[in-house]
């Protein structure tokens, strides 16, 4: 009788086999991981489009952009205890009418009545990049609140701009400002306190001219608070960005008294003012930001801070070369 020999992998080809997978699934995986963060990038970028028009409905019905803020230290007035953002106003251009209505216009946000609403999560709100986009800031608290990665544009310098809190010394925000990038004017902002900017204000014109760029939502440390992102607050510098350090800056934020870093994924920042809080994003090299005539454009973090100021500012009369940003 003849004996059939079985035929099979010796042992160096089995290693070589898997040797080539390995190698395979190194090359496709950065493909794959590269092509969802372009799909999340894009989504982003949808997201800042359509903020855009709910802005653009807002004017057109308001006759103005939202308020800035209102409420603590910009007397709005000095009996009203209301503390309002721009977050709150834009919701029913963002077909969230009934989320709106169900925040109690007569009460402050920091009562438990206004839990529901607060606690609701708005997908437009939220960068999926960003791995804490649906942070709640002090969750264990009855005012939680869900944090957003999309702020309004409070100009090139600081948190106090042209409108210091009646219960600060006028010292602690100056105009013009030093900080660790050098001595920065004021030159106006399309959002600020107690005032509404409409569209001939923005005199450098609207194509030139931010008015939302992407943050970083924070996490907060225990009893220490991070209010970067916290899009329904009023107090410092929770809804705005300043353009004071470029997007994705190396220079920590100044965010009052309320840097809870080391903490997550939160980048950098002190305790400090003036207060100033940079653009910033987990997309590869710069943030995704709207500009006054509604498109979004995707800006390096290498742009000339001195282009990411006049950028921020309508009407400073900078001239402004397209090919720089």
């Amino acid at each position: 009788m003849r004996v059939q020999k079985r035929e099979g992998f010796t042992l160096i080809e089995l290693l070589v086999v898997i040797a080539i997978i390995a190698v395979l699934i190194a090359l496709l995986l950065p493909a794959v991981q590269a092509a969802r963060e372009a799909a999340r990038r894009s989504q982003c970028v949808n997201n800042l489009k359509q903020f855009g028009l709910a802005m653009h409905n807002y004017h057109d019905t308001q006759g103005g952009f939202p308020i800035g803020r209102m409420g603590l230290g910009f007397k709005y007035p000095t009996t009203d205890p209301n503390r309002r953002t721009w977050a709150f106003g834009i919701l029913p251009y963002l077909e969230q009418g009934t989320l709106y209505n169900a925040i109690n216009s007569s009460l402050s946000f920091y009562v438990a009545q206004q839990t529901t609403a607060l606690k609701t999560a708005v997908a437009t709100f939220h960068c999926p990049s960003d791995p804490q986009s649906f942070t709640i800031e002090v969750p264990t608290t009855a005012n939680a609140r869900y944090e957003g990665n999309y702020l309004v544009n409070w100009g090139s310098t600081h948190y106090g701009q042209d409108q210091a809190p009646s219960n600060a010394p006028a010292a602690s925000w100056p105009n013009p400002f030093t900080g660790p990038l050098g001595t920065v004017s004021f030159t106006g902002a399309p959002f600020t306190g107690n005032l509404s900017r409409n569209i001939a204000y923005f005199t450098d014109g609207t194509s030139n001219t931010l008015l939302l760029a992407e943050v970083i939502v924070c996490i907060d440390a225990g009893s220490q608070y991070d209010v970067r992102g916290d899009v329904y607050n009023d107090d410092i510098p929770c809804t705005m960005f300043m353009a004071y350090t470029p997007p994705n800056s190396t220079i920590p934020d100044q965010n009052g008294k309320y840097c809870a870093w080391p903490q997550g994924l939160n980048p950098k920042c002190i305790n400090g003012t003036p207060a100033f809080v940079a653009a910033r994003s987990f997309h590869s090299g710069g943030v995704n930001a709207l500009l006054g005539d509604g498109s979004v454009k995707f800006f390096k973090s290498s742009i000339s801070v001195n282009t990411w100021r006049a950028l921020s500012s309508p009407n400073g009369g900078e001239v402004i070369d397209a090919s720089s940003f």
